[in-house]
């Protein structure tokens, strides 16, 4: 019965937002009512650059680990303010569909005396090729764990989630934004006493490279429609850098993908007004981050939406949510971000069925009870909704 139950759970998720995949196909089809469903995926295998030895073959069981299976070791990073608690719901919920994951716990995230990131991160995410992380705010630590691990792209997976109020509907959108380049490249400096310059750059190199990503990304998961956000109307030369290199990748994929150019404003209207009509949405790094919180705020609040960043050294998992320094300790945060992203990270490592049941416990609590934290209109700790998510997944064990 309890099986019988979670399957009918999925394909419920796909049709109101889409599963969470990493590695996998989509195949769009119309339902009766005219809306776009996807089908439910398999996994495709790891990218290229991924650490193939640590996560292969399946689950032998519903929420048990195999018990010849080795396990992944992933870095864990706990990061500041309300991230100590996040990670040990993330922790808390992947003990509980027994995924077999052997956590690398780094609890000084920053270097001595510094901003820096400490060589303890560095060098378990050299190691692990793979790793999940709470909040930190300080935007130099940030800059630098890009730019350590050449962290060029942000993904976001930004769908519906059926329980919580949204007057936007179903919707299911992928945000890719570049991270090395634009507005955020982080070159400042000073003209003259009272005048300050910020630099926005775009090489051809960078601008390939994200483009090259996006179109790839879209083939591999059959989504049928690219965006590209931009204002080169008004910076002629660096977004039209930008939209130059996408067009050129759009001509090799003239049969697989649909491609259309939206200025920034626009772009944001059409989120907005009829979500249920994008798909990939794709820009330079501040532009992104802009889609980004306003798709994680149809969602419900921005700290919701998962994401993770890509680079060839490795993959970082995180729901770029708030430190929330205010809420340490009072176990008032909302996990839902960190725990979507814990399912993110489980597809990444091939433990697809234990990803899928969590995703799914997930969004039953949302769908079937009122369990909700302060920051979505409800009145539970935080713990209270992982225990929620927990006793989902242990009903159907």
């Amino acid at each position: 019965m309890n099986t019988l139950r979670k399957l009918n759970c999925l394909p419920s998720l796909r049709s109101a937002g889409g599963a969470y995949r990493l590695f996998a196909g989509k195949d769009q089809k119309k339902d009766s009512a005219g809306q776009t469903t996807r089908q439910p995926e398999k996994p495709a295998g790891k990218e290229k650059g991924k650490d193939s030895g640590k996560a292969s073959g399946k689950a032998s069981g519903a929420g048990s680990a195999d018990p010849g299976k080795k396990a992944t070791k992933v870095t864990l990073i706990n990061g500041e303010g309300v991230g100590p608690e996040l990670m040990s719901a993330v922790q808390e919920v992947i003990c509980a569909v027994k995924a077999p994951i052997e956590w690398d716990v780094v609890e000084e995230f920053q270097a001595k005396d510094s901003e820096d990131v400490s060589p303890e991160v560095l060098q378990s995410l050299r190691t692990n090729k793979v790793g999940i992380k709470g909040p930190v705010d300080s935007r130099h630590w940030q800059r630098q764990i890009r730019k350590q691990f050449a962290q060029y792209a942000y993904v976001s997976l930004c769908s519906h989630i059926e329980g919580l109020d949204s007057p936007y509907g179903a919707f299911d959108v992928v945000i890719i934004r570049d991270q090395m380049e634009g507005d955020y490249s982080g070159i400042e400096h000073r003209v003259v006493p009272g005048v300050m310059q910020t630099i926005k750059v775009s090489t051809t190199a960078g601008a390939s490279r994200i483009a090259e990503f996006v179109f790839n990304y879209a083939v591999k998961h059959k989504r049928k429609r690219i965006t590209v956000a931009h204002k080169a109307n008004i910076m002629r030369m660096t977004d039209g850098n930008f939209l130059e290199a996408m067009r050129a990748e759009a001509e090799k994929h003239v049969d697989d993908v649909i491609f259309e150019e939206r200025y920034l404003d626009t772009s944001i209207m059409k989120i907005m007004l009829e979500p249920h009509t994008c798909d990939v949405m794709v820009s330079s790094s501040m532009y992104g981050d802009v889609l980004r919180v306003i798709a994680g705020g149809m969602m419900g609040v921005p700290g919701i939406c998962p994401g993770y960043s890509v680079s060839s050294l490795g993959t970082v998992f995180d729901c770029r949510m708030k430190a929330c320094h205010a809420l340490a300790g009072k176990d008032a945060a909302n996990p839902t971000g960190p725990l979507l992203c814990a399912a993110l990270m489980l597809h990444h490592v091939q433990l697809d069925k234990q990803a899928d049941q969590v995703e799914c416990a997930i969004r039953r609590v949302y769908k079937n009870t009122d369990i909700r934290t302060k920051d979505v209109g409800g009145k539970a700790k935080c713990s209270e909704f992982v225990k929620a998510v927990c006793d989902c997944l242990e009903a159907d064990n």
